[in-house]
């Protein structure tokens, strides 16, 4: 019993623990039920509160953030309602710009489950925070995951079916697309900006009326709208605005209707927008006008009840922006006092967001509208400061308000305050696109990476069957070598003798080469196409694109061509192969390839000669312009000199006057004392009227004869000076000559003429046994020349005589120091050299200020010596200028490659040139005006920098627009469309500009101009500064580049395997062909390298000889080598050995060659002569013949092959290095030479040319006074009171004295004029009438082309006629034919006839248009001052018949003919001709 209720107890209590169990389960059960029905509708409630508050976000900010919070704390357990709980609460944190809270939601919800359509929406949230506080590398981090993210969604679009998912969906893209087209627009990409707002789906959009009005409030409001007219842009975004605020305000969505609202304030602030908008949009402007405002009054009420709605929805960012843009209204009504308490207010709204976030304590530490004294801007201690987050944007645009403010007020210390932290904010508002394609790279990266460790693999695999294959193709390929071997023989006597005589680029050399080879290589390399390829000439790059269309069933292919001079890759060929190439197609084309280098490189070198031989001639040609100049100008000094000699014979009849009035008795006479005081009195007259005409002609052409200023190194004219030491020689004298690096800027011709002076006086005047010395001695400033001697010296009189006085009598120098006072006399001349020298000088001062170091002084000391030197400014070395230029572009090269991921200007300029250079003094300028308060100056180089930078664009664009302007009213920015076209130029020049140009128009109230310049300069700067956030992205491309660079490593180390593999399994079947034409190879090589010609013209045979015997050896053994080359000028062979012993049997073996052009073999001796000759052109020249003793009875096929293919490129090496290089060489001297003899001439007649000046200028300064004075005393004694006869006498004797001395320095400096005309200039050749008249025609229709009346040419010249005489003076006397008939206004026609006439050729010039008496037309050749005046262009008009007269004098003086005459006669029935008698040319028999 007892063990029964111990069971039956037992198992009651299981049933009970049973039963409690099943209890506990059920109740679990049903507590589990009304938890999940409990759980379902706070889900649905969240779902409900997530819903309200997306709706109300954009209405009220604390109803959507209350609801968002709600909803995460009801949404917990799902993590798709808490995340998009999480994106609500972090947007409201956003728009209350608490962007700390908002990234911690943004974040938070990026940890939120696994939905991406909300991943998506918070990687948007961070992009706009990240984009508002300009942090440029996170934007671009979020940016790439939601791109990634939008490609994952879009993947799997097709399943979302649920409505609120795909409105989640459309929402997260549309913000996305915004938030990108705004991040574009700030940063001047309006083409990007476009693209981003173009992508959105409106329809998708359309039920979502929230993100609908942000669609059209950007499209309206960002600068996203395109239109093709400024009038239509502005209508297009009125309708969006007007559109957005009508909705927005029937819908009740406030934060749209007050951005609306300030939108069209902003949009209408502008008068000129006003103006269009009232024309062309009146209607939609009365629609949103309900109060009927005045237009001008509209800014004002719209951004006031924006303000109102603004405080309202709780936006600060938006509050302090429509404070600004009320400001903006006042500056633009010119009431800045009323913008200023607008701007401050904005700004209070700024430290409030720092006050209120970041917890702010110092009251200091609040921004100002201006601190006086400040140090660093407290705006860039925020920014600085990472744990806060500014809006480095917000504060700029309030900063440059108040700086126009200030300046419109009159406050430039105040208005700078603002001006400059508006400059230092912008480098943190800088948006840059770079990381973007940073991203790109590093995934293009990945996708090289994988490719390149997929072909490793793919390579290992392929390694074992390529060898197989190669195995059995192999026997195929062997039995077809030595043919094969024949025809690329025969392709390379085609390729060496391919290059045309008459190629003149390089394009017709390789047209011709691939004329050539193109059929060849279609034989033996299955090519159907060929195209050669060359290295870039301004790059030095060789493209890897392929550069024709392949044909279908074909493959590329390409092999190098690489020079044998250098080993250097000089291009490239590329074919288009039936088949790819095998092996021994591959060796065939390293055998061609040689030749066909060779060919090009030869070409290219005739080409460069054909090229140096133009240079040359265009050189001569500019020397030939310059020298025509001279000789002109010349021509017009010498008709000058003519009216000097023309006083002469006048001063002479007043001295004899003067002298019969003093002794003769009957000149006692009062009748005929009157009558000679007229008579001297109208010879006074008329020299005075000569020295007015002198010195009005001078005045004219002061200036025409410049200086040619260059950089050249003074020890080239020292070594001309050390040319001349002979004449030193001959009187015992020593002259040493100090070596010298030294650079001047000057005239090289004028230097040369006044070292030359001065060389010639000291050795004139220095005694037997003397010592002179040229140096030149260099500064910081200038380079001091001085000829120095041991000579008897100076005194200090005769010093300051030389140089104090313009003209002085140089016959009383030196003779108070001098041994023997006769011999020095007889030395003596006129002193005109050092009045040149100092004339010189002088006229280097007139030039500017770079040669105000310029002077002229001597040291001397009787019984010692003297010192003459003058000083130059310094030049600047090319060399320097080079290494200057190199080391640029090294450290431009240096910076790209250590900060690669920096932010480049596009294009960066590859060269400065001077309109660039020019171009960077006016900024210099501009800044300079800036900082001494002289802005209106300041605009206006500014406007100088603008024309110079236009001139450089429309130089080096090749196009006509956009150009730069310091002002446009439709703001159209030029370098906006530079920088898209990539134009090459300095980018910072007109960043400096634009900014200058900005303060200056701020400072003198220009506002217009400053917002125009203050905007390109904001566009401009941030498009090409730097980023400074690169580094992390820096180390991961470098550790891409690390595996890529061991991908690599593998696949090369495979190859290698490859090719080691290769070698071995097949190198005694293929080692013998290969080395043969390998060695032929390396001998083509030598050949390349050996052929040289020494002093003599003549080849040397012993560094050809040694180079062949060594590699021909490698082929079969050679013992004995000669060469025979046929010599034009003696029709004989030139026989060279490499033997000395007797070679009559190898010179009659050769002789008999060259005579049957054929091989020959000597059986006995072992001798083979082969025939060196090579076709150009359809011609073969024969060169000579090349002999070879070979130390084995016969060679066999393959050899001879072998050795044809030598010779044949040995004869055309020589070909071209003997003969086609030597002529072009000789065609380049003669050029040279006709080059030297102009620039020859040119020097001289400058320097003639230019002394001729200087002494014309004294002769008129110094002589001017005599004439007035004598003039004086003979009115004097010519009046009607009679003086005391002693008084008379004293006065005649006053008269003498000056007419005598005004006589003596007039003959003196006359004659040291003529002087400088006893080299003679005139160039005697025929000159065909034909070419006379085609010049005179064509100078004609140039002058007459503008002019206001018709005036038309007849000439008459029979042809065959030819003239003895100078073509540049004739084509001068016709030109000022030409102009003096120009200046009658009248229509008509001049008439040209030539003729012979008793051995002349008789020129007649008939004007019908006036009539003159034969005494008028006497006095044409004949000074007078009436008839002349000053033209336009530095001219004297009235001139021209004494500039006629003087070139016929100068052709009857040398043109080998005495005879030659000019006059002038009436023509009947009216008109006149002028005629002129030239020798004819006859050609002797």
């Amino acid at each position: 019993m007892t063990s029964f209720f111990i069971v039956m107890q037992g198992g009651i209590m299981r049933t009970l623990h049973g039963a409690v169990w099943l209890w506990m389960v059920f109740l679990g059960v049903c507590l589990s039920c009304g938890r999940h029905t409990g759980r379902t509708d706070a889900y649905l409630r969240a779902d409900s509160l997530n819903r309200t508050a997306y709706a109300m976000r954009y209405r009220d900010l604390d109803a959507s953030a209350q609801a968002a919070r709600e909803a995460f704390r009801l949404g917990a357990g799902n993590s798709d309602l808490r995340a998009e709980a999480l994106n609500s609460e972090a947007f409201c944190a956003f728009m209350r710009m608490d962007f700390e809270h908002a990234s911690r939601l943004y974040r938070q919800a990026l940890g939120e489950g696994d939905n991406e359509i909300e991943f998506l929406i918070a990687d948007v949230g961070m992009m706009k925070i990240c984009q508002r506080t300009a942090m440029n590398k996170e934007f671009y981090d979020y940016r790439s995951s939601a791109l990634r993210r939008m490609k994952r969604i879009r993947e799997d679009e097709k399943q979302i079916t649920d409505a609120h998912t795909r409105l989640r969906l459309n929402y997260a893209i549309s913000e996305f697309y915004i938030v990108s087209g705004i991040y574009f627009y700030y940063l001047q990409q309006q083409e990007a900006s476009l693209q981003a707002i173009d992508a959105i789906d409106v329809d998708a959009i359309r039920k979502d009326t929230a993100q609908w009005l942000y669609y059209v409030y950007m499209r309206g409001s960002g600068g996203m709208y395109e239109a093709p007219t400024r009038e239509k842009l502005l209508v297009g975004e009125l309708g969006y605005l007007v559109n957005c605020l009508m909705t927005s305000r029937a819908r009740g969505y406030v934060y749209f209707e007050a951005n609306a609202l300030q939108a069209l304030a902003e949009l209408l602030n502008f008068r000129r927008n006003r103006e269009i908008l009232s024309r062309n949009s009146r209607d939609m402007l009365r629609l949103v006008n309900d109060r009927d405002l005045p237009l001008d009054s509209l800014p004002l009420a719209y951004a006031r009840q924006a303000l109102d709605l603004f405080k309202q929805y709780g936006d600060w960012y938006q509050i302090s922006g429509t404070y600004r843009t009320l400001a903006t209204y006042y500056n633009y009504m010119g009431c800045p006092e009323k913008a200023l308490p607008n701007l401050d207010t904005a700004l209070q709204y700024v430290n409030l967001h720092h006050e209120r976030f970041y917890h702010c304590t110092d009251t200091f530490d609040r921004l100002r509208t201006y601190i006086p004294g400040s140090g660093r801007p407290i705006e860039l201690k925020w920014i600085a400061d990472e744990g806060i987050k500014t809006v480095p944007e917000w504060i700029l645009r309030l900063r440059e308000q108040l700086s126009r403010t200030y300046s419109a007020m009159g406050m430039k210390q105040q208005s700078d305050y603002n001006r400059n932290i508006y400059l230092d904010l912008l480098d943190y508002t800088r948006q840059d696109k770079l990381l973007e394609s940073r991203y790109a790279a590093l995934e293009r990266e990945a996708k090289q990476l994988n490719a390149l460790l997929f072909l490793v693999l793919l390579g290992l695999g392929m390694l074992i069957g390529l060898f197989v294959m190669l195995n059995r193709r192999w026997k195929k390929r062997n039995r077809l070598y030595l043919s094969v071997l024949k025809q690329v023989f025969e392709l390379c006597r085609k390729i060496i003798s391919a290059v045309p005589a008459s190629a003149e680029d390089m394009k017709e050399v390789v047209d011709a080469v691939q004329q050539t080879v193109r059929e060849d290589f279609l034989h033996i390399f299955g090519a159907v196409d060929i195209q050669i390829c060359l290295k870039d000439e301004d790059t030095g790059l060789l493209s890897d694109t392929l550069p024709f269309l392949l044909p279908e069933g074909t493959t590329g292919f390409r092999f190098d061509l690489i020079s044998s001079e250098d080993e250097k890759v000089i291009g490239c060929v590329w074919m288009a192969l039936k088949h790819p190439l095998h092996k021994e197609g591959k060796a065939l084309l390293q055998l061609v390839s040689p030749y066909l280098a060779w060919t090009l490189v030869n070409g290219a070198n005739l080409v460069s000669l054909d090229d140096e031989r133009r240079k040359v001639e265009k050189e001569q040609y500019i020397h030939q312009q310059h020298l025509t100049e001279n000789k002109k100008e010349n021509v017009v000094k010498k008709a000058c000199l003519a009216i000097v000699t023309g006083i002469l014979p006048y001063i002479d009849r007043v001295a004899n006057e003067v002298r019969k009035l003093r002794l003769a008795p009957y000149a006692r006479q009062e009748a005929v004392k009157r009558g000679k005081y007229v008579y001297i009195d109208e010879l006074i007259t008329r020299i005075n009227e000569y020295n007015d005409i002198l010195a009005l002609w001078i005045k004219m052409r002061q200036g025409i004869v410049s200086l040619n200023i260059e950089n050249f190194s003074l020890n080239e004219l020292f070594e001309m000076i050390g040319k001349g030491r002979r004449s030193f020689e001959m009187k015992r004298q020593t002259l040493d000559i100090c070596s010298t690096s030294a650079v001047v800027k000057a005239d090289r011709a004028l230097t040369l003429f006044m070292i030359n002076t001065l060389a010639e006086n000291a050795r004139k005047y220095t005694p037997e046994g003397g010592h002179v010395e040229l140096r030149a001695d260099e500064t910081d400033a200038y380079v001091e020349i001085s000829v120095s001697d041991n000579g008897p010296g100076l005194t200090a009189e005769d010093v300051n005589c030389i140089l104090g006085e313009k003209v002085y009598d140089s016959g009383h120098i030196g003779l108070a120091t001098a041994g023997d006072v006769q011999s020095l006399r007889s030395q003596k001349g006129h002193g005109f050299g050092l009045m040149n020298c100092k004339g010189i000088i002088e006229k280097y001062r007139k030039t500017n200020a770079l040669f105000s170091v310029c002077c002229f002084a001597i040291e001397s000391t009787p019984d010692k010596g003297s010192r003459f030197y003058f000083r130059l400014p310094k030049g600047v070395k090319r060399a320097l200028c080079l290494i200057g230029i190199v080391l640029v572009a090294c450290a431009g090269t240096s910076c790209g490659r250590h900060v690669s991921d920096e932010v480049q200007a596009p294009g960066q300029v590859a060269s400065y040139d001077s309109l660039l250079a020019i171009a960077n003094d006016y900024a210099n300028q501009v800044y300079e005006c800036n900082v001494e308060g002289c802005y209106a100056d300041a605009l206006v180089y500014a406007d100088s920098v603008l024309r110079y930078l236009n001139m450089h664009y429309l130089c080096y664009s090749g196009c006509d627009a956009p150009l730069l302007q310091l002002y446009r009213n439709d703001n159209v920015l030029a370098e906006q469309s530079w920088l898209e076209k990539d134009f090459d130029t300095d980018y910072y020049i007109l960043l400096d500009v634009r900014n200058e140009s900005a303060v200056a128009a701020l400072a003198v109230k220009d506002f217009p101009t400053y917002y125009y310049n203050n905007l390109a300069y904001t566009s401009l700067y941030k498009q090409i500064s730097k980023d400074r956030s690169l580094e992390q992205y820096c180390v991961q491309m470098r550790q891409s580049a690390n595996n890529k660079i061991i991908a690599l490593v593998l696949l090369v180390l495979l190859v290698v395997a490859c090719l080691v593999g290769y070698y071995l399994l097949y190198w005694r079947k293929r080692v013998h062909y290969r080395y043969n034409m390998e060695q032929v190879f390396v001998i083509n090589q030598g050949i390349v390298s050996s052929v040289r010609l020494n002093g003599d013209g003549e080849i040397m045979s012993e560094v050809l000889f040694s180079r062949l015997i060594d590699e021909l050896n490698e082929l079969f053994p050679v013992s004995a080598l000669g060469l025979a080359l046929f010599d034009e000028e003696t029709a004989a062979l030139r026989w060279y050995f490499s033997f000395h012993t007797d070679a009559d049997e190898a010179r009659t073996l050769m002789q008999r060659c060259f005579d049957k052009q054929a091989v020959v073999y000597g059986e006995a001796s072992g001798w083979m002569a082969l025939p060196l000759r090579v076709e150009v052109g359809g011609e073969i020249h024969h060169m000579g013949v090349f002999a070879l003793q070979v130390m084995q009875q016969r060679l066999n096929e393959e050899d001879v092959l072998l050795v044809e293919l030598v010779v044949d490129y040995l004869a055309a090496v020589l070909y071209n290095a003997v003969v086609r290089v030597r002529e072009k060489y000789t065609d380049i001297e003669l050029a040279q030479d006709d080059a030297r003899r102009v620039f020859h001439e040119e020097n001289m007649l400058h320097v003639q040319n230019m002394v001729l000046d200087n002494c014309l200028s004294t002769i008129k300064h110094e002589t001017i006074y005599y004439p007035n004075r004598i003039k004086q005393i003979i009115d004097r004694l010519n009046e009607k009171d009679v003086l005391p006869e002693t008084e008379e006498q004293e006065q005649l004797q006053t008269v003498d004295e000056l007419v005598n001395y005004y006589k003596d320095i007039f003959t003196l400096l006359s004659s040291c004029v003529a002087r400088q005309l006893d080299e003679v200039t005139f160039r005697r050749a025929e000159v065909r009438v034909e070419y006379l008249n085609e010049r005179l025609d064509r100078y004609f229709r140039k002058v007459t082309r503008k002019l206001p009346f018709q005036l038309m040419l007849e000439t008459q010249m029979p042809e065959g006629l030819a003239v003895s005489g100078d073509s540049v003076l004739l084509e001068f006397l016709f030109e000022n034919l030409v102009n003096e008939v120009l200046r009658y206004p009248e229509s008509g026609t001049i008439t040209v006839s030539a003729q012979l006439d008793n051995g002349f050729v008789r020129f007649c010039f008939t004007d019908r248009r006036r009539t003159f008496t034969q005494e008028e037309l006497n006095g044409l050749f004949y000074p007078s001052l009436s008839r002349m005046y000053a033209g336009t262009g530095n001219k004297l008009v009235g001139t021209e018949f004494l500039v006629c007269k003087q070139i016929i004098r100068d052709h009857d003086e040398f043109a080998g003919r005495r005879g030659c005459r000019i006059n002038a006669c009436p023509e009947e029935g009216g008109g006149y001709t002028v005629w002129f008698t030239i020798p004819q040319k006859t050609n002797k028999v």
